[in-house]
């Protein structure tokens, strides 16, 4: 069974995946995938970016989105078992390594990074999709 979802957990309106066609969360059997998580919150009308030119700030908000999504669906970080980071300074998300770290604790997720010329909107400096799973 395939379910799609997109949870309120404070970050953007459902009209907002509507709009853009995509859905943030797909669960089908024991896998869940997240659309990219990015440091926004809001709606349609009145995005605010969170944390502007600040990485450190970006990537905490956006795990505590990714976070939140897993919690919707009754999971945790120990069920995040595969993400891609996308960036716009590599040098600068290097040094956010120990956000990562305290976040996930023992369970770190298999994880590629990757920096890309841009995304969404200039002010934004990552973003995160992933896969969880359940036994």
């Amino acid at each position: 069974m395939i379910t799609r979802s997109n949870p309120d957990v404070g970050y953007m309106s459902d009209e907002a995946f509507r709009t853009y066609g995509f859905t943030q969360s797909i669960r089908a059997g024991n896998m869940l995938y997240l659309s990219g998580v990015a440091p926004f919150k809001g709606n349609l009308d009145d995005v605010e970016i969170v944390g502007v030119g600040d990485i450190r700030t970006q990537v905490a908000q956006v795990l505590e989105i990714i976070q939140r999504c897993l919690a919707a669906e009754g999971a945790t970080f120990k069920n995040w078992v595969a993400q891609t980071v996308y960036t716009t300074n590599m040098t600068e998300l290097q040094k956010t390594a120990d956000i990562f770290r305290e976040a996930f604790g023992d369970y770190t997720p298999t994880s590629t990074w990757v920096e890309i010329k841009g995304l969404f909107v200039p002010e934004q400096l990552v973003e995160i999709n992933g896969t969880a799973i359940w036994d």
